[in-house]
């Protein structure tokens, strides 16, 4: 007898459902539980759980090894100390209303606190009448005379009024003695201008003048210093430069006009160069 396909698919699910209830009925019988499927779905389980967790480790290997009771002690090694004139003197020129006073916190060009390295520079208020002058900025009153280049009085409310060229002259001699020939790293040059509230943007223009470029005599001619840039800089301005004047372009590290130099390849010289043009102002004097 020949069967379709149909019916055989018929028998054997039915052969198939006879089957599970003859399983079920001597699962029923005996009281035991067929757990087979069970621990199927759970080993499927754990091993998903595994693969999830083992995913989020990271294994490392740490080398270590076992102290030696025979080997000797440690040994201190001294570690070289670093040249002075390679560090940032962390200057600061602290302004009231009585004093400026020229100092670091590296310690290494005086300090504000140590009685045994006082301060680098103290100045008192200056500019009263009759004194010398070049300019109003250096009289209390603004006042200066042009013929006799003294302080005079006026009307105007005084103001506070150092010798910027004294603090000037000190700023000259740190940078002669510690970079003259040298290749001026670029954090030397910075500087901390710290001023009281109550000191007038007059004291202060001057203040930063005496701490950028080499001030002249009274009555002298004003002259510009050079800055510090690296190569990339210099040679923008010099091609900038040489489109300008119809000139060719220099090859020196220091730029054909003068005005700025390669920090890394020019040897510094405090008379024609920055002192310290790098100015950052704090929150006020304490």
């Amino acid at each position: 007898m020949e069967y379709s396909a149909q019916r055989v698919r018929a028998k054997a699910k039915a052969a198939v459902k006879r089957r599970e209830d003859q399983i079920e009925a001597e699962e029923m019988e005996s009281g035991e539980l067929n757990l087979i499927p069970y621990l199927d779905m759970v080993t499927n389980l754990m091993l998903f759980l595994l693969a999830s967790v083992s995913a989020g480790l990271i294994l490392v290997q740490i080398d270590t090894t076992l102290p030696d009771k025979k080997a000797p002690g440690p040994t201190t090694t001294t570690q070289p100390q670093t040249n002075p004139d390679d560090q940032p003197l962390k200057l600061i020129v602290a302004i009231t209303g009585t004093q400026m006073q020229l100092f670091s916190l590296s310690g290494l060009e005086g300090t504000i606190t140590d009685p045994n390295n006082p301060p680098k520079l103290v100045l008192s208020r200056s500019g009263k009448d009759g004194e010398k002058c070049d300019g109003p900025y250096m009289c209390e009153s603004n006042a200066c005379d042009a013929d006799t280049r003294t302080c005079v009085a006026s009307s105007d409310q005084p103001l506070p009024v150092f010798d910027y060229r004294a603090l000037n002259r000190a700023l000259l001699e740190i940078a002669t003695r510690r970079y003259t020939g040298k290749q001026r790293k670029l954090d030397t040059y910075q500087i901390i201008l710290q001023a009281d509230e109550k000191i007038p943007y007059s004291t202060i223009v001057s203040t930063m003048a005496a701490m950028r470029c080499v001030l002249p005599d009274i009555g002298g001619d004003v002259k510009s210093c050079a800055m510090p840039v690296d190569a990339a800089e210099l040679k923008a301005y010099e091609e900038k430069w040489s489109r300008a004047t119809k000139k060719p372009a220099g090859t020196g590290p220091i730029s054909s006009d003068g005005r700025i130099y390669d920090r890394e390849k020019a040897p510094y010289d405090p008379k024609t160069m920055a002192l310290f043009h790098e100015i950052a102002f704090s929150a006020g004097y304490e």
